[in-house]
């Protein structure tokens, strides 16, 4: 019996077609896109209510309060702006981390996961959560967004036709704004890998040399994220992954949130694209990392993932060096 259709305690589960998951490094635009995206009428989504209670499934069911007015969903606030009450206490999707913690374990959210496999009790219980998720939302389609390692394997483990968008944006701009953002500065994060088993013995090595630099293990963390996602997807996931640039979202955002529909075999959505025009706010602040970074760190950045950024039709910068 495929986990679609799998009967958790004597219960046969609502199947769970076509999951999309959403994956990219911290800082990479992934929230903006997402959210965007989960305005499609069709679509189920872990809410902040839900991994407070993910105990309780049940409580997905206030999700539903987002599709009666616009004004009832959750607005999108930009990391620099102060968090208003009024506006936490509407609904809306959300990473989700302690019901992720809840239903896969501790190292689903420390961990890149290489070629590890839900164990059969966590593809029970991930299976029948997101079920009943779809049940009490009243939606056919799942999505959800989870940041850092893609996880393709251990995903695919779990839901065999899941499909993943892996969102990309300038590792110099994501380097940039993770030294500035909460969760990460001034925290361990600075000082030690922020998942496990994803820096190959080399790339530990060049850390090292560099002095155990925190803008260079953040540069090396993003092409590992990159270079892993890729790897799962060759191997695992073939015809059901995506790679968007943020930058390219940016220029485009409609034409790009339509052809994230049709990947995911979803109709065009008015309700999407409305929200697209009615409450985000769209600036590219990738020229930030040219006023902020300096000559060293740019021939550091071109050191370590100067290949990559060509690759991903980024302009390198020109070496500062003597």
């Amino acid at each position: 019996m495929s986990p679609a259709h799998i009967k958790f305690r004597g219960t046969r589960l609502t199947p769970v077609e076509r999951p999309i998951f959403f994956v990219g490094m911290p800082r990479s635009g992934t929230t903006l896109m997402f959210e965007a995206f989960a305005a499609h009428p069709d679509l189920a989504w872990f809410s902040q209510y839900f991994n407070r209670l993910s105990r309780f499934p049940s409580v997905s069911v206030l999700s539903r309060i987002a599709d009666l007015h616009p004004k009832l969903r959750r607005r999108v606030e930009r990391s620099d702006q102060s968090r208003r009450l009024s506006n936490r206490l509407r609904v809306g999707p959300s990473e989700a981390a302690l019901a992720w913690e809840r239903y896969s374990g501790a190292r689903f959210h420390t961990d890149f996961l290489l070629d590890a496999e839900a164990s059969a009790d966590e593809r029970d219980r991930l299976h029948a959560t997101v079920s009943k998720i779809l049940l009490y939302h009243g939606k056919p389609r799942f999505a959800a967004k989870v940041t850092g390692p893609a996880r393709i394997g251990y995903l695919t483990s779990v839901f065999p036709d899941a499909r993943f968008v892996h969102i990309i944006r300038d590792a110099r701009a994501v380097v940039q704004s993770l030294m500035r953002a909460p969760f990460w500065k001034d925290t361990w994060r600075l000082r030690e890998p922020a998942w496990c088993g994803g820096l190959r013995d080399d790339e530990l090595a060049t850390w090292e040399r560099l002095d155990r630099s925190p803008v260079a293990l953040a540069a090396l963390e993003w092409r590992a994220v990159i270079r892993t996602a890729r790897q799962e997807a060759s191997r695992l996931a073939t015809g059901r992954y995506r790679e968007v640039r943020y930058e390219d979202f940016l220029s485009d955002p409609h034409s790009v949130l339509g052809q994230l529909f049709s990947f995911c075999d979803l109709r065009e959505a008015v309700a999407a694209h409305a929200l697209l025009d009615r409450e985000f706010e769209l600036r590219d602040m990738n020229r930030q990392w040219r006023d902020r970074v300096s000559g060293p760190e740019v021939d550091l950045f071109d050191e370590l993932i100067g290949e990559l950024l060509g690759e991903l039709g980024y302009e390198r910068a020109p070496s500062h060096s003597p």
